[in-house]
């Protein structure tokens, strides 16, 4: 139920104390790009995490009830909830400002680590393939809310070429993240076709960008996480693992 109050209160809370400042600060710094960002995205997250706020009190009830879906759906929200606080705290973080979005972000990650090794025991090998796709999730969209930014500040077509892609291998690797630990049969095609389109969108931006500044580009983490995935996924000993785990 904690998760509960932490999606729904929490988030609303947070959200009303930390946009307007979030806002000024980068108006303040001369940057009304990152303003806008933070004007539609911020409030796209926070609507994320209030939703996973209402998973959360579902899958309290299914947990009373002992359902077979309640750690499924708890899993899920916590997935969600994980996105909104930890990509929040990013504008804060950049210009000096207290992360409250911190408060929604740590006790999601420490729930987390709890559903795989307390409320349900998965292997450790999971719970890190996981703890990889979960940082591939976040730093995907990331990838494709900064080619947002560089849209808006008119970079280059490359950004408008790879933004959307971006945000869909994000949208897939949090459903790879929820259907690894949840022991789904279609696991493992989501998660080739998350790596792939990662790639396919990470790599041009990734040289392209390293290129022009002339050192290492922030657009690279997502598609090294990716290409480690799918080195899991395609070595034998790898994909051995993952297939016993799913196969249960």
């Amino acid at each position: 139920m904690a998760g509960a109050v932490v999606g729904i209160i929490g988030v609303f809370v947070v959200f009303m104390l930390a946009y307007g400042p979030m806002i000024a600060v980068e108006i303040g710094a001369g940057r009304p790009d990152e303003a806008d960002i933070v004007k539609y995205v911020i409030p796209f997250l926070s609507d994320l995490g209030i939703v996973a706020g209402v998973l959360w009190a579902v899958s309290a009830y299914g947990f009373a009830k002992k359902t077979q879906w309640a750690w499924r759906t708890a899993v899920t929200a916590n997935v969600m909830s994980l996105l909104t606080g930890f990509f929040s705290m990013i504008p804060a973080l950049s210009r000096g400002l207290f992360p409250l979005f911190l408060i929604v972000f740590l006790p999601n990650l420490i729930t987390y680590l709890l559903l795989l090794t307390y409320v349900r025991k998965v292997d450790g090998k999971i719970v890190l393939v996981s703890l990889i796709s979960g940082m591939a999730y976040v730093m995907v969209f990331m990838n494709g809310i900064a080619s947002t930014d560089k849209i808006i500040l008119k970079s280059g077509d490359i950004f408008i070429a790879v933004q959307r892609i971006n945000w869909i291998a994000a949208i897939g690797w949090g459903v790879f993240t929820v259907a690894l630990v949840t022991r789904q049969k279609w696991t493992v095609p989501v998660g080739l076709g998350a790596g792939l389109l990662t790639l396919t969108a990470g790599i041009p931006l990734a040289v392209a960008t390293t290129l022009e500044a002339g050192r290492f580009s922030m657009f690279s983490p997502g598609p090294m996480l990716a290409a480690l995935l799918l080195l899991v996924l395609f070595v034998p000993a790898g994909n051995r693992m993952v297939t016993q785990w799913l196969e249960g």
